[in-house]
């Protein structure tokens, strides 16, 4: 996998010609010029309950400066190594404000890299950049909530310690809300340390807010938004496709990273990097959009997207009662809710609380291997398949788990 890990598990709701004249989103980034962003804060005043949940979700959290409160991983003796083999460890230190990977080589410390940006927010797990001048690297360990152990970063060996792996603008395009880049003739990318937006917030859906707060700071009367981005308008393919840039796996570019606007024609900036007539064998990694697109729910229901599931200023994470209704109330008969399987649970489960167990069931990526710090062999990455399907055995091991 090219990508970064945990490309974040939920879908993004992120102006096309459809836009209704009052929202003027301004022209599209050029990635010479930083777009006039207000920063979130600025949305808080007038949308104070949103602004509240969406500090809780896995979008706003998916990428931060390096600290206590957002790195998961234990820096704590005995808990704060990995191990490659008896010849090389890595280990994990924080002296003061400043934490380190280290690696050793028969005991020699032989690379020592600071943290530099956190990368994920810990749903599932977490990898970490470190900065060498103004470009971005890979660091070689990461960490693996399920387990809640640090485990080799994805891209990098499990028995051999390397820090060499250069990060693009378009890994930080789907984990940081802006950040000013370029790409330097050997291939190579520069940030701009001082643009960048940490976690998808509230202007990477709803384009940079520096205008729309400006007029209704000087127009307080005004009740029409101005100089925003509004999804309300938008066809179904818009709303797919403000998702689909970050959730439909490994994409080739054909324009610049963060050049793509909420509204536009996703394949116009980049295309899929896989046939799109075989999304039925898309590995579950990564390309929920694929695997949705490919499900008879999809195909049957003219207006099901991703926000038909998912509410993304909110953090829903394993309320499987929540998912379960929306799923009911599409499976509904002349107004009755279809809530029976033909599978027949035991006496006192209610299969009806818990749609997504059974019909999107955690399956084993075949991109994403990991190895724990305390294993010996690497695993499988558990990813929720967004193929709406029948699984007998997912079926069969609900029910043997909630008896």
């Amino acid at each position: 996998m090219k990508g970064l890990i945990f490309l974040i598990i939920v879908s993004v709701i992120f102006t096309g010609s459809i836009i209704c004249a009052a929202f003027n989103p301004g022209p599209v980034p050029s990635g010479k010029e930083t777009p006039a962003f207000a920063g979130s804060a600025a949305c808080a005043s007038c949308h104070s309950e949103i602004f509240k949940s969406s500090r809780h979700t896995a979008h706003f959290l998916t990428s931060a400066l390096p600290d206590d409160e957002h790195i998961k991983g234990s820096f704590a003796a005995g808990k704060n190594q990995f191990v490659y083999n008896k010849w090389m460890v890595v280990e994990l230190e924080k002296k003061k404000d400043v934490f380190l990977q280290t690696a050793y080589m028969n005991g020699f410390p032989t690379e020592q890299r600071a943290f530099g940006i956190v990368v994920g927010s810990g749903r599932k797990g977490q990898t970490y950049l470190y900065w060498d001048k103004n470009s971005l690297f890979q660091l070689p360990v990461s960490y693996y909530t399920p387990a809640n152990d640090w485990c080799n970063s994805p891209g990098y060996s499990e028995n051999y310690i390397r820090f060499d792996r250069p990060i693009p603008a378009t890994c930080l395009e789907c984990h940081a809300t802006y950040a000013e880049s370029k790409e330097k003739k050997d291939g190579s990318t520069v940030f701009n340390k001082k643009s960048i937006l940490y976690g998808v917030d509230c202007e990477r859906c709803h384009g940079p807010g520096a205008a729309h707060v400006a007029f209704h700071t000087q127009h307080p009367e005004a009740k029409t938004a101005s100089n925003i981005i509004s999804t309300k308008n938008f066809s179904r393919q818009q709303r797919l496709d403000a998702c689909a840039q970050c959730h439909s796996g490994l994409r080739k570019h054909t324009q610049p990273a963060f050049s793509f606007t909420v509204g536009q024609k996703l394949d116009d900036y980049s295309t899929p990097n896989y046939d799109v007539d075989t999304v039925g064998s898309l590995d579950v990694h990564g390309n929920q959009y694929g695997l949705l697109t490919a499900c008879r729910c999809f195909k049957m229901a003219a207006q099901l997207d991703c926000s038909s599931c998912h509410n993304v200023h909110v953090s829903e994470r394993q309320n499987m009662t929540a998912f379960s209704q929306r799923c009911i109330s599409c499976h509904n008969v002349n107004g009755v809710a279809h809530d029976s399987c033909s599978y027949k649970p035991p006496a006192g489960i209610v299969l009806a609380d818990n749609c997504v167990d059974c019909h999107m069931p955690l399956l084993p990526s075949k991109k994403i291997t990991l190895k724990l710090a305390n294993a010996s062999t690497a695993e499988a990455d558990m990813v929720r398949t967004h193929l709406v399907n029948v699984y007998q055995d997912a079926t069969k091991r609900f029910v043997e788990k909630i008896r």
